[in-house]
């Protein structure tokens, strides 16, 4: 049986990743639930895996943002390491569902938008519209003022298209068009210019999804994940694009690490199975807890790369740390009439 059907459903893409929504958009919230108040340490729930944890993911001593799904939008709140205990901001307001906070170290305080859409130095963020689409607001992140820097009527690459930021990186805010539900999506990736708000192509030759430190990964299909599909890897400064991976079933590109590879999902949606890919074309399958649930949502924020899980058994946060594998850090006891295993935490920023 598919497991809360208005939030995710293992029965299908995830919903981070789903055909018709932005790599970082969400299915609808709840609609109906009690606040979050805690969870307590995966160590003590008899769903972890058995292994002993490893060495940094155990001894992690710092506060992850999280947000968590509720009535109307998103809880907002800390996870605490050790113990993995996750407590509700009490300055929380509703986010509506378009809009995902994060937490924007820079100026200490949560922005109504993904971490990806936040500056590298955090004094700004991009704004975006309905559906993650134009019109693009460029917003000081102490002040709030804003300013308008691609507008509504500025389409993509093609009429029937539209612009989704990928990431806001030092050199500009990557673009393209992929997983774009009614619009037309094109192979691309393309960068704004937050100053003058030009568009100019970067490379035309895949569905370029992620990108981090300077490389892009992308996909033969028009979202972050495919089936049969091939793995590319652009690199930004010599323009140089790669076949790093040939996939026979499914593939998903969950996130880039801090070492410059890319995290997999591959095989049978809702049966998680998790792959390192390097540059130079390695495959490296990481071995996964018992019992370990479908992966929501990945996002690479200090000390590794967070996973978003949510199952029928339990649901919480893991983390992947290279040279430990994947680490069961917190799991969300908050139970429902219809769901058995709670709901996923997902990370919204560095650990610090």
């Amino acid at each position: 049986m598919c497991v809360l059907a208005l939030l995710i459903s293992a029965c299908g893409p995830p919903a981070g990743t789903a055909a018709h929504g932005s790599p970082s958009t969400y299915a609808s919230p709840l609609t109906s639930s009690t606040p979050v108040t805690q969870t307590t340490s995966p160590l003590a729930s008899p769903f972890s895996s058995p292994s002993l944890p490893a060495a940094v993911a155990a001894n992690l001593a710092c506060r992850l943002p999280a947000i968590t799904p509720v009535t109307g939008g998103y809880d907002r709140g800390w996870i605490t390491f050790p113990g993995g205990t996750f407590l509700r901001d009490p300055a929380n307001l509703a986010v509506r569902q378009e809009t995902l906070p994060s937490y924007d170290q820079a100026i200490g305080a949560w922005v109504p938008v993904e971490p990806e859409k936040v500056a590298p130095d955090g004094a700004s963020y991009v704004l975006t519209g309905y559906n993650s689409a134009p019109p693009f607001y460029l917003v000081d992140a102490k002040t709030g003022n804003r300013r308008l820097i691609l507008p509504e009527e500025r389409e993509g690459p093609i009429q029937g298209s539209a612009w989704k930021v990928i990431q806001y990186a030092s050199e500009g805010i990557y673009l393209w068009t992929g997983n774009a539900g009614m619009e037309i999506p094109v192979p691309g990736l393309w960068l704004l210019s937050p100053e003058t708000g030009v568009v100019r192509l970067v490379d035309g030759s895949h569905y370029w999804g992620k990108v981090q430190g300077g490389v892009a990964w992308g996909l033969d299909e028009p979202n972050t994940r495919a089936s049969a599909s091939k793995v590319y890897r652009l690199d930004l400064s010599t323009g140089k694009v790669t076949t790093v991976y040939e996939s026979k079933s499914d593939v998903r590109l969950l996130s880039p690490t801090t070492d410059g590879d890319m995290l997999i999902d591959y095989g049978k949606i809702g049966s998680p199975r998790l792959a390192l890919l390097g540059g130079l074309g390695s495959f490296a399958p990481i071995e996964l807890p018992l019992g370990f649930p479908p992966i929501y949502n990945a996002r690479m924020a200090e000390p590794g790369v967070w996973l978003a899980v949510f199952g029928e058994a339990w649901s919480g946060i893991a983390l992947y740390l290279k040279g430990e594998g994947v680490t069961i850090m917190a799991i969300n006891h908050d139970l429902r009439p219809g769901l058995p295993g709670g709901l996923f935490y997902d990370a919204a920023g560095d650990c610090f």
